[in-house]
């Protein structure tokens, strides 16, 4: 980086930031959270780890919960920048719309060895396992993230490979009134407006609207790379809750969202041109929740979601339709049981383009599961031992077990705990019978589909140790060791110059993950994190080509968020990190510098400015480089 270029930024930035009389004050939603310690922060229920609301504290996992404070004190624009802050978690933008977020030593594009939820809804692509980062929901409307990482296939299934991402959005009784935020700097513009209101005495209601333009300048060109340009989205969204005050709660959402943009087609080491890419997208889901007791009850969710897929030049829609129910039953004794089942049907109609194609078989796609699970007292508040298991069956293959065994020990302000699980990765509709061009050095290979894949194998070993230390002081630290079995690869043929995917890759990593959170003084926050992966990948005579490749060797991530208060009202937060990732060695480490400001200038008016990216541009796992940018964020509640 050179020190010419990031100092000018930073000067800058300050006189920027401080120029704005900045706060760390959120809105009422969140002064709640906001307002705990660190021992009742241990004490905040999550569901991901269980199925079931937990205390953090009682989560035998590598488990962190991103609130809304923490949201906000990221700066964060879009989903995948408020998942930099968690350590394991690999984000990288590629393009103007386009980001890699994997966990655990597997990043790309089309990083497919972790499940993302929406509300419980999955929204990996039922076609690549890939996520849209660029398209999901507002973020003013999210109230928390879990994130929970290692093996969780005997809970969600063979999706959740390395991890589960969990986004939580607030219900319709917590947005009522009306808010609009306005984004606005170098990156481009953005309106979200949302309204809410009371359906008689026991239901409530909110809809919304997005409209964004990014120009896409700031996406920094290098040498033939081409960044994409133009964004250019619209959403309309709508969610209604009613309880009543004894067992019944159901909700009702849906969002519609259109977008296009014009690809550049420079992102990753596909081959295909330049061209206009339009997506509609939508969803539309209901949940039913029944109390049976003071902890158990059933819960039902159903969904439908239409998604336009666009994979190099190939398009066309995808149309998922998905069921599950699960029941959470009392404590029997030392047991506590929970357990469900659930069912997907997918079908698509996908044209092929001119570099790129897909099988026509297949189209209709009927996967099911089903999943039980028991906690078992061991020691009255003391010792707890998990045991698991989940039934999935893709539709082509027998059906796959995925166990797990999970022992948690609580000794006053410490946990620890252990575990050890296996995992299976199906293959996706695009790995099966997709045929395109890549660029590998320069030579471009004709990937062909392969005669056979079988389910990508994982034997995972975990360990774990939370404390806190002092009032404000805790740290959590997680270890694990992964041992990966048939994960599916390109095998390049040199002579032909083509290409094909068969389960060839073997390999084992071993990976740290650490943070610790000081509250050093009422104004002051520190949360530095580490976390470092190395992976020995064997039995082949090349590195290994594909999407979401491990990649031999020593990765790192060494990361500093800094939360201050220095007056009432007033916030200045960074974070400022390295990335050395192991998933591409053909790009550098590099710094990355962030820094979040905001004034409440009354109660229903917030100023922030935000600046990412500070410094010299960075390729961040393409060949692009992300150059840096400051926006001014305008939240008003009315």
């Amino acid at each position: 980086m050179r020190s010419g270029g990031a100092a000018l930024a930073l000067w800058l930035c300050y006189a920027l930031l401080f120029g704005l009389y900045p706060v760390a004050a959120l809105g009422d939603d969140s002064g709640e959270l906001a307002s705990l310690d660190l021992e009742e922060l241990m004490e905040v229920e999550v569901v991901t780890a269980t199925r079931r609301a937990e205390p953090l504290s009682q989560v035998a996992g590598a488990i962190v919960v991103l609130d809304e404070e923490d949201i906000f004190r990221s700066g964060a624009t879009s989903l995948a920048e408020v998942l930099k802050l968690v350590p394991g978690v690999h984000v990288a933008q590629m393009d103007l719309d386009r980001w890699a977020v994997g966990i655990r030593g597997f990043n790309g594009l089309l990083s497919n060895k972790h499940l993302v939820l929406l509300d419980g809804r999955p929204i990996t692509s039922p076609t690549t396992a890939g996520v849209d980062w660029g398209d999901i929901v507002p973020l003013s409307m999210v109230k928390r993230i879990e994130v929970v990482k290692g093996t969780w296939t005997h809970l969600w299934g063979a999706d959740s490979f390395t991890g589960v991402i969990n986004v939580i959005t607030k219900t319709a009784a917590e947005t009522q009134g009306g808010q609009s935020v306005t984004l606005a700097g170098t990156s481009g513009v953005s309106e979200t407006l949302r309204y809410g209101g009371a359906l008689g005495d026991n239901g409530n209601y909110r809809a919304y609207t997005e409209l964004g333009y990014q120009s896409g300048n700031w996406i920094a060109e290098k040498q033939d790379a081409r960044s994409s340009s133009d964004w250019k989205k619209k959403r309309f969204g709508f969610r209604t809750d009613w309880e009543n005050a004894f067992t019944d709660a159901l909700s009702l959402q849906g969002d519609l969202s259109v977008s296009s943009i014009e690809d550049g087609a420079s992102a990753n080491m596909h081959v295909y041109d330049s061209h206009t890419r339009d997506r509609v997208n939508g969803y539309a889901q209901f949940v039913w929740n029944r109390a049976l007791g003071l902890d158990s009850g059933i819960n039902f969710r159903t969904s439908f979601t239409r998604n336009e897929t666009s994979v190099d030049d190939l398009t066309g829609g995808t149309n998922t339709l998905d069921a599950e129910v699960q029941y959470a039953a009392e404590q029997m004794g030392a047991h506590r049981f929970t357990w469900g089942m659930g069912s997907r049907y997918y079908w698509d109609n996908i044209e092929s383009g001119d570099h790129t194609s897909i099988g026509q078989d297949n189209r209709y796609t009927f996967t099911a599961n089903g999943f039980a699970m028991d906690r078992i007292t061991l020691s009255e508040d003391s010792l707890y031992l998990t045991l698991g298991t989940k039934f999935d069956y893709f539709g082509q293959t027998p059906i796959e077990i995925q166990p797990t065994a999970r022992l948690l020990h609580t000794r006053g302000d410490k946990e620890f705990w252990l575990a050890v699980s296996r995992a299976v990765r199906a293959d996706t509709r695009w790995q099966r019978s997709g045929s395109y061009v890549i660029d590998d050095h320069g030579v471009a290979y004709t990937v062909n589909p392969p005669d056979s894949l079988t389910t990508e194998k994982l034997l995972s070993y975990e360990a774990g140790y939370r404390q806190r230390i002092a009032p404000d002081l805790r740290w959590d630290l997680s270890l694990y060791v992964n041992d990966y079995d048939e994960l599916a690869m390109l095998v390049f043929n040199h002579a032909t110059h083509t290409a094909t995917l068969g389960n060839v890759l073997k390999g084992t990593a071993y990976g740290v993950e650490a943070q610790l959170e000081w509250k050093a003084a009422d104004w002051l926050t520190l949360r530095p994190s580490a976390s470092t992966i190395y992976q020995n990948i064997y039995g082949m005579d090349e590195p290994p080509g594909g999407e979401s490749m491990p990649e031999e060797g020593l990765g790192y991530e060494l990361k500093l968020q800094t939360m201050t208060t220095p007056m009432k009202d007033v916030g200045f937060d960074f974070l400022v990190g390295y990335m050395d990732g192991p998933t591409d060695r053909n790009l550098p480490g590099y710094f990355s510098l962030e820094a979040h400001t905001s004034w409440r200038a009354s109660e229903t008016l917030m100023l922030e400015l935000i600046g990412r990216n500070l410094g010299e541009a960075t390729e961040q796992y393409s060949s692009l480089q992300v150059g840096p940018s400051v926006d001014l964020r305008i939240t008003w509640d009315f």
